[in-house]
């Protein structure tokens, strides 16, 4: 018996898709465990669950997308590393008088330090063309929410700082005249 062409066209959509969604397994793979330890370490469950549920709808959006925006999603899982884990490294919180400055200055640190490698990155391997763009904003978007899971701990000032380090850190990188010879 002849299937009909319109079935399996369908089917084939199916299958097409099935396969981009399983080829985003890797990078949500790679942000349980980063989920796991902020919610197992900060005590702010409603806000690292927030986080970390936006993180992974992004990274299956991005993978199952492809091209610039899969590259993009896995350098901001990569840059997002330092905002994620020197906020937890720091002890914490050191507190003087009711102001805690540490761990928000760990914050813009690592994201200072993850956003110029970024757009070092880019830089060096994204031609300029038009999936460039998706490219920077996916990863800088990858970032800000892998690295809000350790800066959640800071509160409301350690993201906004994660976030405005990462802008600082990764912009001028990519507007920096390139060299031609």
């Amino acid at each position: 018996m002849a299937v009909p062409e319109a079935a399996l066209s369908a089917r084939a959509r199916r299958a097409y898709e099935m396969g981009r969604l399983r080829s985003a397994l890797p990078a949500v793979a790679l942000a349980v465990p980063m989920v796991g330890l902020s919610l197992a370490l900060c005590d702010r469950m409603a806000a690292s669950a927030g986080c970390g549920l936006a993180l992974v709808a992004v990274l299956l959006a991005a993978a199952w997308h492809g091209r610039a925006y899969a590259r993009g999603a896995r350098a901001g899982l990569v840059a997002g590393i330092g905002p994620l884990l020197l906020p937890m490294a720091t002890g914490f919180h050191l507190c003087a008088g009711g102001v805690c400055l540490l761990a928000p200055t760990a914050c813009i640190v690592a994201a200072l330090v993850g956003g110029a490698a970024l757009g070092l990155h880019a830089r060096r391997h994204i031609p300029a063309s038009a999936d460039a763009g998706g490219y920077v904003v996916t990863a800088l978007g990858v970032a800000a929410l892998a690295g809000s899971l350790g800066c959640v701990i800071a509160g409301v000032s350690g993201i906004v700082g994660m976030v405005v380090g990462l802008a600082i850190g990764a912009v001028p990188v990519l507007w920096w005249p390139a060299r031609t010879t």
